[in-house]
């Protein structure tokens, strides 16, 4: 399953953290606070859990199940929530 996750940090450090732990667990970098990744929901429960450790503050990070699309107009893939999607987040 594809999974879209994405951060809303203000602390620079802690938002450069988080960033380089979903990089590590394989995620990819779509735009500056959200990230991309294939896996099972434990694998993003585990990010997730890694990523809430890290973080001092009150932040808002969540991991969303989507369905990737190459079918787009000018091979740009898209992404699409699927219907009653579950949100994970922390």
């Amino acid at each position: 399953m594809m999974w879209l996750v994405a951060y809303d940090i203000s602390d620079d450090a802690e938002r450069e953290k988080v960033a380089a732990l979903l990089q590590a667990m394989g995620f990819s970098r779509v735009q500056r606070s959200v990230f991309v990744g294939r896996g099972p929901r434990g694998r993003v429960l585990d990010a997730l859990e890694r990523t809430k450790r890290m973080l001092k503050g009150r932040h808002h990070v969540l991991a969303v199940p989507v369905q990737w699309d190459l079918r787009a107009e000018a091979g740009t893939p898209q992404f699409e929530v699927r219907p009653r999607p579950q949100v994970l987040s922390i």
